[in-house]
């Protein structure tokens, strides 16, 4: 018996061991593939159980708007460590990542690092009443030179995830009402459903002007395209948005059908 079941153990690691291996491989392929095909190829999501089933439950699920305006960001949330299973704009933050994420967006919104957080508080509504110019500060020139080079929808779709974002931590921070975030995070969206035709076409639009921004900033190396790849795996992944909800099957702004 106790040979039996060395046996069966030794055989389920050979079986793990090959099936890792496999697996392994097959990542390796689809990013090596990836790297050659470059930002602008069409991304091949395999027909898996779980994407199969992400995809019917999709098809079936009630319309959840703010959670489809939250997932313009999830790229830059995924990267920054913050939630993007949820819909709700306020969650418990540990103390040194809410610190940090702070001295972040303070620089991001071009806010002086010692300034006092209710002066923040005060002066943030002006930044999301002129969040259609712009949320945040950017390198000189950036948006210019994508619309001189012909890719107004490459700076559109930086700018979507990019206002997705800082509204969301905006709010997260408590630096403004989650109804003034609601108002901006969902008109955002719909200027997103407007202008591009699928999660995809969104989020390889996003990459290329990530590559262009971080390129502005002095580096141009392989940090210029892991938006790419981190595109194409969010794509990929059956348990992502991207992938549960659809881009256009709702509008944002329609009508819902309420309840008796």
């Amino acid at each position: 018996m106790l040979k039996w079941l060395i046996g069966a153990a030794a055989l389920w690691v050979v079986w793990y061991v090959w099936r890792s291996v496999r697996v392994a491989a097959r990542m390796v392929r689809e990013v090596d593939a990836d790297q050659v095909a470059g930002a602008d190829a069409a991304v091949t999501v395999r027909q898996t159980a779980a994407v199969k089933l992400a995809q019917s439950l999709a098809d079936q699920a009630p319309p959840n708007r703010r959670r489809w305006s939250l997932a313009l960001a999830d790229i830059l949330l995924i990267r920054n460590g913050l939630r993007c299973d949820c819909d709700e704009l306020v969650y418990a933050l540990p103390d040194a990542q809410r610190n940090t994420l702070a001295a972040q967006l303070r620089r991001e919104l071009d806010l002086p690092a010692d300034l006092p957080e209710w002066q923040v508080v005060q002066r943030v509504p002006a930044i999301l009443a002129g969040w259609i110019r712009g949320v945040g500060r950017s390198h000189e020139g950036f948006y210019e030179q994508l619309a001189a080079e012909g890719r107004v929808r490459d700076a559109l779709a930086f700018d979507c995830a990019r206002t997705a974002f800082l509204v969301r931590c905006i709010a997260l921070l408590g630096w403004a009402s989650e109804q003034h975030a609601w108002v901006v995070l969902l008109l955002n969206a719909q200027r997103a459903q407007d202008s591009f035709d699928s999660w995809e076409d969104f989020g390889l639009a996003y990459a290329r002007a990530r590559q262009h921004w971080l390129r502005g900033s002095g580096q141009d190396g392989p940090a210029s395209s892991r938006a790419t790849q981190e595109v194409r795996e969010h794509l990929r992944n059956p348990s992502g948005n991207w992938l549960s909800l659809p881009w256009k099957r709702y509008r944002i702004f329609d009508p819902q059908p309420v309840s008796s």
